[in-house]
């Protein structure tokens, strides 16, 4: 229960939020849901802090969404390793430490992803994982893993993400450069998984195409608004 941190895909800016919060109304939980702007004000940022009653329900969301990469159980943020560090240290902002034991504990597993906006911290041929292990390092001031690293069937994942307006790293094309640098680190609550769905009906592998035919990935956006579901019947209130 909290306030989360939503990773959205860039992509039908103008459906995300609403999107969202179709799911959250077909779940029953919609009445909850509160917004708040991300750090730099910056409407199209790809980042919003989602306020929801539990994990379950935020796994539900997002697990069904086709717009949302993931939520995130914020630890901390900041604008550089100082200040991201410092944050997760202070038990008044986000989750305590003392809360963020039992994720770290000796008899669990993790995995650390690096995501990344705007840029792309890419390792090289002898050191292809240097990116991810030198901002593990950074982190272990605050952070102190004590459990296994798994890259599969793990327990906890968490994400490292950073933000960057300016020429850090690879730039990608394609994406707005005027978002704020944040760093932000915190526990996957839930990953998006809709996504699966578009592949599975490709317009290119119909064997037919009529004039009305819809785009795949809004027709699912569309799907998720009007809350389609097994045996359903329209709107659900």
């Amino acid at each position: 229960m909290g306030w989360y941190l939503v990773y959205f895909m860039h992509r039908h800016l103008d459906f995300r939020k609403q999107e969202f919060q179709a799911l959250a109304d077909l779940f029953g939980a919609g009445d909850t849901v509160a917004w708040r702007r991300p750090f730099g004000e910056i409407e199209h940022s790809p980042l919003w802090y989602v306020w929801l009653p539990s994990d379950d329900l935020a796994r539900k969301i997002v697990e069904r969404s086709i717009l949302t990469k993931a939520l995130i159980e914020v630890w901390g943020e900041g604008e550089d390793d100082e200040e991201l560090n410092a944050s997760i240290a202070d038990a008044t902002t986000f989750l305590p430490p003392d809360a963020q034991k039992q994720f770290l504990a000796e008899n669990t597993t993790f995995k650390v992803v690096n995501e990344d906006f705007g840029f792309r911290e890419r390792g090289t041929s002898v050191d292809p994982f240097g990116p991810v292990r030198r901002r593990m390092e950074t982190l272990a001031p605050v952070v102190q893993f004590k459990g296994k690293a798994k890259m599969k069937d793990f327990d906890n994942l968490f994400y490292h993400v950073e933000t960057c307006c300016s020429a850090h790293g690879h730039k990608e094309t394609g994406l707005p450069m005027d978002i704020p640098a944040r760093k932000y680190f915190g526990r996957v609550v839930g990953l998006g998984k809709g996504r699966a769905a578009i592949p599975m009906y490709d317009l290119t592998k119909r064997r037919y195409l009529g004039p009305t035919s819809m785009d795949v990935e809004l027709g699912l956006i569309m799907a998720n608004m009007i809350h389609a579901r097994s045996g359903g019947k329209g709107l659900s209130h």
